[in-house]
């Protein structure tokens, strides 16, 4: 279990290392992510229930916008907000979304390491299908039908910058928040292909356990820091973000598993608090 908060100096070292990656790589990981996995087909259901003729849909670490284009293709009718830290991923979905008819999208930039991410949200004004956040710190931020963040946790250096996030998306849904992590250490395919930290200037002391440096080889070389959020650890980030996980399951990739997804909801009361 991790418990020592990662030195702060390592943490913005690895953020700034996958900060560079993207911008490097955006154009050629855009061309890798235009098909709609296995995976993001099977969350739909959460999404068609969740109750209202038109969903208001939070992506958090949208990339592309691809999920946009699989609700516009799947009938449903939708606001959605994509936000993301990289601009040429962003400037990339608006022109990929910009024709959609049944969902209007809007996107946003920020990093999500910082503490007020959410402001950008607060700036863009609520729909009149979301509600309006209750707690102090996200007082002026709307709340979505259904948050989403895929594939975008496992950057986060650090348990305290995961906690952080996991608690800003409960307080930004009305509903389930919906998440996927890397499995990549449970692939030999991957596990092969690790980096010796010391090739970019770091000590292997300097990452936790789950950590790991993984090359891209796709129209450019490039380095990126990933985490492997398991089982155990969603179990404490639900826990320890006031939800709970109400179902999980892994698909995609060359093996079907290659991507652990969850669904979690609020918790529910204890003993006594009924």
């Amino acid at each position: 279990m991790q418990t020592a908060c990662m030195d702060p100096q390592m943490r913005d070292a690895l953020l700034t290392l996958n900060r560079d990656f993207y911008e490097r790589v955006a154009h050629h990981f855009d061309a890798t992510r235009q098909n709609w996995t296995p995976g993001l087909r099977a969350i739909l259901p959460y999404f068609r229930s969740a109750g209202k003729e038109r969903l208001s849909v939070l992506d958090v670490g949208c990339g592309n916008g691809r999920f946009a284009r699989l609700l516009e293709a799947e009938g449903f009718f939708a606001s959605y907000t994509g936000v993301d830290g990289n601009g040429p991923l962003l400037r990339l979905a608006q022109k990929a979304t910009a024709d959609l008819e049944r969902v209007s999208c809007q996107f946003m930039q920020a990093e999500l390491a910082d503490s007020n991410w959410h402001s950008v949200l607060a700036k863009a004004g609520r729909g009149e299908d979301r509600e309006s956040g209750g707690t102090a710190d996200l007082i002026e931020t709307p709340r979505y039908s259904v948050v989403l963040c895929t594939a975008t946790v496992q950057h986060l250096p650090g348990y305290a910058l995961r906690l952080r996030l996991l608690r800003d998306l409960r307080r930004l849904s009305a509903g389930h928040v919906v998440l996927s992590f890397w499995q990549f250490l449970g692939s030999e395919r991957f596990r092969s292909k690790l980096i010796d930290p010391a090739t970019v200037g770091f000590s292997a002391s300097d990452l936790e356990p789950g950590d790991g440096l993984l090359p891209w080889r796709q129209g450019v070389d490039s380095v990126r820091y990933v985490h492997q959020v398991d089982e155990a650890e969603l179990g404490r980030l639900a826990a320890d973000s006031g939800q709970t996980v109400l179902h999980t399951f892994r698909a995609d990739g060359r093996e079907s598993d290659l991507n652990l997804y969850a669904v979690l909801g609020p918790a529910g009361p204890g003993p006594g608090q009924l």
